[in-house]
Parts: C-alpha cells; structure tokens; sequence
C-alpha cells in the first residue's frame, strides 16, 4: 500500500511539471502579438529533448511500476504459503497423540482413528458434544471425552481401557 502511493506521488511530481512546461514553453500562441519570428533550430533541438525525456520518464515510471507491482505479488505469495505452512502445522499438532496417550491408543485401536469407537476404542460415546461417533469428532473432543469419563490414560503403558 505505502509503495503504491509513493509511485503515485513520484509519478505525480514527474508528470504535472513536464506537463506544465510542455504546454506552456514556446509556441506560436505564446509569442507576442504581432511579432512574425520564425522558429530556430535551438528551439526544434529543445522540444525535441523535452520529448525524450518525457519518453524516458514516462519509462522509467512504468519500470518502477512494474518493480512496485512485483515486489507486492512476492510479499502476497510470502504471506500465502506462510499462512498454508501454519495451517499445515495446526492441523498436524490437531492430530497428534499426546505420549502419555499414545500407548493405549495404540493398544486401543492400533493406533488408528477407528470410524466409530475413535483412538480410544469409545464404545459408549453416546452423542458426545455432538458428535454421532467417536471416530467422526476431532482427537481434541476424543481426549475431552476421555478427560470427563474416564479421566486420564491407564496407570500402566500399554494397558488398554477396561470399559
């Protein structure tokens, strides 16, 4: 945002006086009245540098357009695979077991997230915060629905649930 209006204004302070002064340098209309001078070749020479350089400006800005347009689409870019690689992330750590859990999960399931009994093995689920199944609700509601019934994983590793 702040480069584009820093073109806008660079552009602005380019374009209004070689605008100005190209109207308003020597002509026919701004000689005085009555005065029957024929142009010199130092005034063709002089209109025509105003025009090479107005060309080269108006290059130079379009260069610089294109620059500010580019660096822009990089920093969208920059900031959309940022925001992918931090969803990725989420949506890993959403799914990993914590370590005191894994081994009856693994006991459990065999590790797996079972369509209707979940990691856990929960048989009696029960609708549990909205959810038609165990293996239908997110790892996150499966612990919670652990944390509430059973209270936490088996004193022993590796031990399965006996419910």
């Amino acid at each position: 945002m702040r480069t584009r209006i820093a073109l806008k204004t660079a552009m602005a302070v380019i374009a209004v006086p070689t605008f100005l002064f190209t109207m308003f340098s020597i002509s026919p209309a701004a000689s005085a009245p009555g005065s029957h001078t024929s142009a010199s070749a130092g005034h063709e020479t002089r209109d025509l540098t105003m025009k090479l350089a107005s060309y080269d400006q108006d290059r130079r800005a379009a260069q610089l357009a294109a620059y500010a347009q580019a660096v822009e689409a990089s920093k969208v870019r920059t900031y959309l695979e940022e925001m992918a690689y931090l969803k990725a992330m989420a949506a890993r750590s959403a799914t990993t077991i914590p370590a005191a859990w894994m081994p009856t999960a693994l006991c459990e399931e065999g590790g797996r997230n079972d369509p209707v009994a979940g990691y856990f093995g929960i048989r009696e689920w029960n609708g549990f915060d909205g959810y038609p199944t165990a293996g239908s609700a997110p790892l996150s509601v499966q612990l919670a629905w652990e944390a509430t019934y059973i209270g936490g994983p088996p004193d022993a590793p590796g031990q399965c649930h006996s419910y």
